[in-house]
């Protein structure tokens, strides 16, 4: 999510640098919401929020354990 004073990952809401690795993660609006984001909904019903490295690691177990 980018805010006035720079990005910040949309899980754990993390400043990141300008240059941070930060991976833009496409997944439905009710998950989206989990994180805490209120980006609106892409044409597809699906939503895109940017996630540091680490939360998207977590999502990643998560979605293994599924």
């Amino acid at each position: 999510m980018l805010r006035d004073d720079g990005r910040v990952c949309d899980g754990c809401g993390q400043k990141l640098p300008p240059m941070a690795m930060l991976g833009q993660q496409t997944m439905s609006k009710e998950e989206a919401r989990e994180y805490g984001s209120s980006a609106e909904e892409n044409a597809d019903g699906m939503v895109t929020i940017d996630l540091c490295l680490g939360c998207r690691i977590q999502r990643a177990e998560r979605m293994k354990g599924r």
